[in-house]
């Protein structure tokens, strides 16, 4: 058929059972007959499993059937105003998370990808004055005062890229806009102070949240492919949150807020967490790192649909050798013992979380801009110091009082070493940690060592469907997804190493001294950093400002 190139193949034609080699001619002919090319992972996936048909596959997964009319008052439009931007329209997720049937099934089914922030803080409100994330912090967190030390922003933003830059969305920004883009001082009670009333969104893990949110169609588009970003600045984020979920969601929980109404309608089947206060993890325990260590992770749900890492010998599938994810192959063949490279030996979570490494320590009163992109490598989570900057950033366009309605599509390298692994210090002037993607082919892998279930069998499908070409609107497998694919690479990899994904977490070793009720202060800082921190102010630029310890 000219489909399959016997030479990928694990098993040699040749040296194939009677067994293996029937197996093997039904799924060429198959794949021959759909037009498509099943590569050497998600062929060795389907035999893995005894699955002599992708057909088969898919008849062990259950297609949910959406509800148009009733979600379509929630659901964002597909179509983008904006030139270059992809149209969601065929990329209808029907595959996966549990949320997708029952009682939500009919308006969660068949959503797109579309997503957009929250910030979630201690401050009280009209509405609630206690939360599981806040419970047993020091008043400091929640109280507004001359020593509060919550959040304290200067504006939020929110960017979609067109194929070369990143352009401003102003109905998913917070602060004063103007025509030459957005900005704020948290001091001075603009930017965000002024605007957040706006985004007042369903509380309830956290004391308040914000976000944007709207009528469907009408409402906020979200951040969709070929790449999206979501900027946040603050002249301190000790303790706070600021994730991501789908503009679906947010819709819908919005609605849920402004109209009273709590018809089970939440659609939470996907969410990123880049910079996460822990408390709330297990109230009124130990969090796993300082109370001002604020947690990444990208597997807090998992919608069958995006697929997941998790550790790095998963998404390697546990064998002896480094595949993925690709963007690092050459990095590992150059620095093969280097960290990350020998996912056989180490215990590295690529997903972060409590037993992972991706943390930004926040310092006290101290000056920061988070940046978040999603592009086809995966989740970029950078942070800069702009008071050690001259108030501005790595990012051109982006600064510690405004940003710019246009921005280019990455930033200058980060080059600190110590930014260039996760765990990062609080002094650390440029840091940049991955959650990296997972292409068709990394799917499949990934899944193999899985039981057939509604999120790595669905995984597998959606990465066998696109190879063949079957995914899209009316096609065979209609609603099987991997979203990554239909992301660019904005090219953020300045040959960087291994160690933005993750660090083995037993070589995190600097003393916890705030990480229980008992001892949380509003003035932690591990250890390492009073010496680090000395260095850094001898050995620098002579720009590095006073840090409060």
């Amino acid at each position: 058929s000219g489909r399959f190139n016997s030479s990928c193949l694990r098993v040699p034609l040749m040296a194939m059972s009677r067994q293996q080699l029937v197996w093997w001619l039904a799924v060429a002919r198959f794949a021959s007959s759909h037009g498509g090319s099943l590569q050497p992972e998600c062929l060795e996936y389907l035999s893995s499993k005894g699955l002599n048909s992708i057909d088969a596959l898919k008849g062990k997964l259950e297609q949910c059937t959406p509800n148009q009319a009733l979600q379509e008052p929630f659901a964002p439009n597909p179509e983008s105003a904006i030139p270059g931007v992809t149209d969601t329209t065929d990329l209808s997720c029907r595959y996966g998370h549990p949320t997708y049937y029952g009682t939500t099934g009919e308006t969660c089914c068949g959503w797109k990808p579309h997503f957009n922030w929250v910030v979630a803080t201690c401050d009280t409100n009209d509405l609630q004055q206690e939360s599981n994330f806040c419970r047993s912090l020091p008043a400091c967190v929640r109280s507004k005062g001359e020593d509060y030390c919550g959040a304290k922003i200067n504006y939020v933003a929110a960017y979609q890229y067109n194929g070369s830059h990143f352009v401003m969305m102003d109905d998913s920004t917070s602060g004063r806009k103007t025509s030459a883009g957005v900005e704020g001082s948290y001091a001075e009670g603009t930017g965000w102070e002024e605007e957040k009333k706006d985004f007042t969104w369903r509380s309830g893990d956290w004391t308040s949240k914000y976000a944007p949110w709207g009528d469907g169609a009408s409402g906020p588009r979200g951040g969709t492919p070929p790449a999206m970003m979501w900027v946040l600045s603050a002249e301190s984020f000790y303790y706070a949150a600021f994730y991501m979920l789908s503009q679906l969601t947010l819709n819908l929980e919005g609605k849920a807020l402004s109209e009273g109404f709590t018809a089970g309608l939440n659609c939470w089947n996907w969410e990123l967490d880049p910079v996460e206060g822990t408390a709330g993890w297990a109230p009124g325990q130990a969090t796993p790192g300082n109370i001002n260590m604020m947690y990444s992770t990208d597997n807090a749900q998992a919608s069958g649909c995006m697929p997941l890492a998790y550790m790095s010998n998963q998404m390697n599938g546990f064998r002896k050798n480094f595949s993925y994810p690709e963007d690092f192959r050459s990095y590992c063949a150059a620095n093969p013992t280097a960290v990350g490279c020998q996912p056989w030996q180490e215990k590295i979570s690529w997903s972060g979380g409590s037993g992972g490494s991706h943390r930004f320590e926040n310092l006290w009163d101290e000056p920061y801009v988070f940046a978040v992109v999603v592009d086809a490598k995966g989740y970029w989570m950078y942070r800069w110091r702009p008071a050690a900057l001259g108030g501005k950033t790595g990012w051109q366009g982006l600064e510690r009082y405004q940003a710019s309605r246009t921005v280019p599509a990455r930033p200058t390298p980060v080059r600190d070493p110590r930014g260039l692994k996760t765990d990062v210090p609080g002094d650390v002037v440029e840091a940049v940690m991955l959650q990296p993607s997972l292409s068709p082919e990394a799917s499949c892998l990934r899944a193999s060592i899985e039981r057939v279930n509604w999120q790595f069998g669905a995984n597998a499908l959606a990465s066998i469907a696109l190879e063949l070409g079957e995914n899209g609107s009316g096609k065979r497998y209609e609603g099987a997804q991997n979203w990554w694919s239909h992301f660019v690479d904005t090219k953020q990899n300045a040959g960087y190493p291994m160690s933005v994904a993750g660090v083995p977490q037993n070589t995190m070793t600097e003393p916890l001294a705030c990480s229980t009720p008992e001892t949380f202060t509003c003035a932690c800082v591990a250890k390492r950093a009073d010496e680090l921190l000395a260095k850094a102010d001898r050995h620098g630029s002579g720009q590095e400002s006073a840090v409060m310890i």
